[in-house]
């Protein structure tokens, strides 16, 4: 499937028009996955549809919208918010994983 067809299925599936923004990709994203998630709909259907919605997001917003990597943010908010966790780590890290990864693949390109 080309690009264009890509990225027109997954405007439809997650019903944004092609004058949609990325805060419209995001809201409706939300929206669906409020509805879809295995954990709030026990459907069997429910995991391949949230699966589908989720690729169809990260398209819409690398392809579309410039966003690179739509998980990073949420990464960020992990670290800082269960860091000092007793169950999750003892630690505050000054980087995520994500930022130590991007750091490492820069510092590669470099040695090169």
């Amino acid at each position: 499937m080309n690009r264009n067809r890509e990225v027109d299925s997954a405007r439809r599936l997650l019903g944004i028009t092609k004058k949609g923004t990325a805060e419209d990709a995001k809201k409706k994203y939300r929206e669906l996955a409020k509805i879809w998630h295995p954990d709030v709909n026990k459907n069997q259907e429910a995991h391949g549809k949230m699966q589908a919605l989720n690729k169809a997001y990260a398209l819409l917003m690398k392809e579309e919208f410039g966003v690179l990597d739509i998980w990073e943010d949420y990464n960020r908010w992990w670290w800082r918010q269960y860091g000092n966790d007793p169950i999750w780590g003892n630690y505050y890290p000054a980087e995520t994983p994500v930022e130590k990864n991007k750091k490492k693949k820069i510092i590669e390109e470099k040695d090169i």
